[in-house]
């Protein structure tokens, strides 16, 4: 999955949830994929500010 993929996917979810479109059944397996989704996008931000500095810090010093 991309970080756009599940960028997509859970502004669908939570546009779902404040319209109350979503059963009450269904209301805490929603809530759990969106929690997923954003522990996915926050890991995948950091990875790309990890990488960033590492790059960063392999320029050559002016």
């Amino acid at each position: 999955m991309t970080y756009q993929d599940a960028y997509d996917q859970l502004t669908t979810l939570v546009d779902e949830i404040e319209n109350e479109q979503v059963p009450l059944d269904e209301l805490p397996g929603k809530i759990q994929l969106a929690t997923e989704l954003i522990t996915f996008c926050q890991e995948r931000l950091r990875n790309v500010e990890t990488d960033y500095q590492k790059a960063i810090e392999r320029l050559p010093k002016r």
